[in-house]
């Protein structure tokens, strides 16, 4: 199925006219989430079909902790939601002031971080196994994005610093690794890659031999990041919305979609949704 939107080796083979704002895929790759304005969208891959809605209005953020198991992060708090793709229901609801952004690690274990007091100024922890189980929180202050590097290691961008929090307490700091404010990271083996608003991100080493490599990226604002085995892609709300995949094995861009921002990925299945729908992608 060819499309106007994507240039480069991959295809799309489903296309629905919903433009997402955020957007998250399960860990087994059979479906993806989309948030929409009154709604989120959970619907089955690799055709966007047996589609299910949750009503639940101003979702900015989502992770699929585990093939069962869905995180929103609505205006005021988190949301847990178990078996989205069958019959969704709440299985975890936690309050709290301002907006958070959620990451979803090992073993279905879920943060919540953000910039503001209570809740949104803590790295809130918990574990699908345990229903509304709170593991630890640390006070990170100012974070915004968050990505988890081992079951108990979590790297929190907090404005210009990355803040790597172990088993609850802040082990270590580097300071303005990018020379400016991060607004997306994703773990990759060693380490991590981040990105601000500029035309650079940059891969930054948590363990000995991994280089601080750069990679050109499309500049602009609303950064999203997402990285699955070789593949890198990286989403902006700037120049009229663009995601660029590479396969950082090869060294090279492998496609480019217009027209929407936000990326998820389970290989081989890149998913994408902005202001022209969402689109999945394959090889």
């Amino acid at each position: 199925m060819g499309h106007s939107l994507v240039e480069g080796d991959l295809r799309v083979v489903a296309h629905r006219p919903w433009p997402g704002g955020a957007i998250t895929v399960s860990p087994d790759g059979t479906w993806a989430a989309i948030s929409l304005p009154g709604r989120v969208v959970v619907a089955r891959l690799p055709g966007l079909d047996a589609e299910r809605e949750i009503h639940v209005a101003d979702v900015r953020s989502l992770a699929a902790l585990d093939a069962n198991t869905l995180a929103l992060a609505p205006h005021r708090g988190v949301l847990v939601i178990r078996d989205p793709a069958g019959t969704p229901r709440v299985g975890v609801r936690a309050r709290g002031a301002g907006r958070v952004a959620l990451a979803a690690g090992p073993d279905g274990i879920l943060a919540a971080v953000g910039a503001r007091a209570a809740l949104p100024r803590a790295t809130i922890v918990t574990r699908t196994d345990g229903g509304t189980r709170q593991g630890w929180t640390a006070v990170v202050t100012g974070a915004v994005v968050a990505t988890w590097v081992g079951k108990d290691d979590l790297v929190v961008a907090a404005g210009e610093d990355l803040v790597l929090v172990r088993g609850g307490e802040e082990d270590a700091r580097a300071e303005a690794p990018l020379g400016g404010p991060i607004g997306a990271l994703a773990s990759v083996p060693g380490g991590v890659v981040i990105a601000g608003p500029g035309p650079r991100a940059m891969f930054h080493a948590l363990a000995p031999g991994m280089p601080h490599a750069h990679i050109d990226v499309p500049p602009g604002t609303s950064r999203t990041l997402a990285t699955a085995g070789a593949l890198l892609a990286v989403g902006t709300r700037s120049l009229g919305e663009r995601v660029v995949v590479r396969d950082l094995q090869a060294d090279r861009e492998i496609a480019t979609a217009r027209g929407v921002a936000a990326v998820a990925l389970a290989p081989p299945l890149v998913v994408v949704t902005g202001r022209e729908g969402t689109l999945v992608l394959a090889p």
